[in-house]
């Protein structure tokens, strides 16, 4: 569809957009609302050695099936493929919040990320469709500012809904969103699907990447109930199925992810950078609400207004970002975002090797946790998230041509959701095993772990089983801390590996050899 095409036939853009902009929300809030209920479904559905797949299965799901949507949309019609994905999301969402068990809710996790996974391409398709490129400048802002806010309220959302009324509707808050959206797409877009020849869509590649990734996950976090061979076979197994997606894609005529530009040194950096910064962000997303609720004794609103600094320090250091990068250049920009994030994790490790600290109670009910060490992590983190990975998208799109700048930024979202499916599945095996250790140490062998995720469910549990368990997972979540530390160190490494970026002054003016678009999108995408 051209834009004079969408002129004729979409009299009512305006409406068109704000479905847009609900369907953009719905995605956003996803991704942050579920965090902060986890240890409440733990503490009702058990399962706490598989529950790092409630976020790997829906990250995986939507991140294999982004790129498949982008072509059917090309094929069938954006209106189509988005509808589907909303219906899908919407059912994905009202079969998860109705789960009885953790495998159940998993599996309807996948369901809700293949929905996910048509969103946000093709609502930024459609948006190319929409509008003009100078109105699409301005519309930019507002989606980036949709993204932010709802990324922003979405832990704090999670913890209200989960004290005032239930775990399960973190999951049905999105559902009505959806169907508003879908229904003003129905009544207003009229589309007009050109028939047009295009390369065919990478089944197979797309295939043998989902196969390879499940079973990597599956090998990461099969838990005790895999033996070591079969963990072994699992590992070897998807070592197999990704050698073969990497010869696949050679041949491929339009590949799912081309790997000329993951294996070019500079863009390799970038997208290695993204895969640890995603592992970083979605760990953080996962154990602090875990730590705070399962060691402090929080509630899971408490919860929630701890990882909230962390978003709204980011939407500012993002914004700050995208007007110093051309002064300092990718590398300077991203290696200073980078040891921020270090710092900040650090603090973490700090605040998570103290004792049990005193918990304070307003007059209204609310508790709040006193974690200086905590707080301070989640806005430095989140300071340096912004001019991190900015400057790693950035990078990348200014080592490609205008023609490939797609698929280019496609790949580095790729990565960075893949990097947090399979990061916070290698972190969920580092707690397992280290928290099965310090169980068995404290003679706490049999005691109902997820009876401490809730203060509503201390009381199953005696004083001293209490403290065995809170103390075990505090030195178990410090480990995992630990790991992110690691991960952080290895992304400030990754940022010496780019180039570019700053601004040229030529006498009186100043030439940039960044496109001001591809700034603005690119904080879009980090929002």
């Amino acid at each position: 569809m051209s834009v004079e095409e969408n002129e004729a036939t979409m009299p009512g853009r305006a409406m068109v957009t704000l479905a847009l902009l609900l369907a953009m929300a719905v995605a956003a809030l996803e991704q942050t609302v579920v965090s902060t209920a986890m240890p409440s479904i733990i503490a009702q559905l058990k399962g706490l050695d598989i529950y790092p797949w409630v976020f790997s299965a829906y990250l995986l799901a939507a991140t294999v099936s982004t790129p498949i949507y982008g072509k059917l949309a090309d094929i069938f019609g954006r209106k189509r493929i988005l509808l589907f994905g909303l219906g899908l999301f919407a059912l994905g969402s009202m079969l998860s919040g109705m789960a009885q068990s953790m495998p159940a809710l998993i599996a309807m996790r996948v369901v809700q990320g293949l929905g996910a996974g048509a969103l946000g391409p093709i609502v930024l398709t459609m948006l190319g469709d929409l509008f003009t490129l100078q109105e699409r400048a301005k519309v930019q802002g507002l989606f980036s500012a949709v993204w932010g806010g709802s990324s922003l309220i979405g832990p704090a959302l999670g913890g209200v809904l989960t004290d005032q009324l239930s775990w399960r509707w973190v999951f049905f808050v999105t559902v009505p969103f959806g169907l508003i959206a879908a229904w003003i797409l129905m009544r207003y877009v009229h589309e007009k699907v050109e028939r047009k020849s295009v390369a065919p869509i990478d089944w197979a590649g797309a295939t043998l990447l989902a196969v390879g990734s499940f079973l990597l996950l599956m090998g990461v976090l099969g838990g005790s109930e895999i033996s070591t061979a079969g963990t072994v076979g699992l590992l070897a197994t998807s070592a197999v199925m990704l050698v073969l997606f990497v010869r696949q894609e050679r041949v491929a005529a339009d590949p799912v992810l081309p790997l000329d530009l993951v294996l070019s040194p500079n863009i390799g950096a970038a997208i290695l950078g993204s895969f640890l910064i995603g592992a970083l962000l979605f760990g953080i997303d996962t154990y602090i609400p875990l730590f705070m609720q399962g060691v402090r004794g929080g509630t899971a609103t408490a919860a929630g207004q701890m990882i909230t600094p962390l978003f709204l320090s980011w939407s500012i250091s993002v914004a700050v970002a995208a007007k110093v990068v051309v002064r300092l250049g990718f590398r300077r920009t991203a290696a200073v975002g980078s040891f921020l994030i270090a710092a900040g994790v650090l603090s973490l490790v700090v605040g998570a090797a103290r004792p049990a600290s005193p918990v304070y109670i307003f007059l209204n009910g609310m508790v709040v946790i006193r974690e200086p060490y905590f707080l301070a992590g989640m806005v430095v983190i989140g300071m340096g998230m912004g001019p991190a990975s900015l400057s790693y998208i950035l990078s990348v799109q200014n080592q490609v041509t205008w023609g490939r700048r797609g698929v280019a930024t496609g790949a580095v979202t790729f990565f960075r959701t893949m990097g947090g499916a399979l990061g916070v599945g290698v972190l969920g095996a580092t707690l397992g095993f280290m928290l099965a250790g310090r169980i068995a140490a404290s003679n706490a062998v049999g005691i109902d772990i997820a009876a401490a995720l809730r203060p509503e469910t201390h009381k199953l549990l005696t004083i001293p089983q209490l403290a065995a368990v809170q103390e075990a997972l505090r030195l178990s979540l410090r480990d995992v801390f630990l790991q992110m530390f690691a991960m952080a160190i290895l992304a400030c490494l990754c940022s010496f590996g780019l180039r570019g970026g700053r601004a040229i002054a030529q006498g009186s003016q100043t030439t940039n050899e960044l496109d001001r678009e591809a700034v603005e999108l690119a904080v879009g995408i980090e929002h």
